[in-house]
């Protein structure tokens, strides 16, 4: 659903794209890579983590039938509107990704006017301030937000509820 969801919201976008989500969240950052591939956009992992789970789900077989992810040296070098930055941060944490990104120091990659960073992601209780703080560091440079409250559909929750978990068991 999220997927689906995703496709014709990234379709539209011109201009750079950034994605935050959880990077232990695998099967969300499945669903942006296709979503971003399905509008004609190449992957850029940015960030430890996302690089990190990404080479884990691929020595499992994931993303096997999946382009090759760019480096974020190699995607600076295509027009915006042909990359997708999916990018760790979405709790506002101050070294992630997407923190870099919003102070202007990340070496490789930069939002500005006319870019856009969707969320993919809830605001986990007690990161209120971080997130806020990082959205309106990105908003100052330009950059359009999207939330799961102006787009619903673009997150859904990864933990299982009672019911799912007795099935699962």
């Amino acid at each position: 659903d999220v997927r689906s969801t995703l496709i014709p919201l990234i379709a539209g976008i011109r201009g750079k794209l950034a994605v935050a989500c959880f990077a232990s969240n695998v099967a969300r950052m499945d669903s942006v890579i296709r979503a971003g591939e399905a509008a004609g956009r190449r992957i850029c992992l940015v960030g430890r983590s996302m690089i990190r789970m990404a080479a884990a789900a691929l020595s499992v077989g994931l993303f096997e039938d999946v382009q090759p992810f760019l480096a974020d040296n190699e995607a600076r070098h295509l027009p915006g509107d042909k990359v997708l930055y999916l990018c760790t941060g979405s709790q506002g944490e101050p070294r992630a990704a997407l923190a870099r990104i919003a102070d202007g120091s990340h070496p490789h990659v930069a939002l500005g006017a006319g870019d856009v960073c969707i969320f993919s992601s809830r605001v986990i209780p007690g990161n209120e301030i971080p997130i806020r703080n990082l959205q309106n560091k990105l908003t100052e440079r330009g950059v359009r937000i999207h939330t799961e409250r102006d787009h619903p559909g673009i997150h859904v929750s990864g933990h299982p509820c009672r019911d799912e978990l007795a099935q699962m068991y």
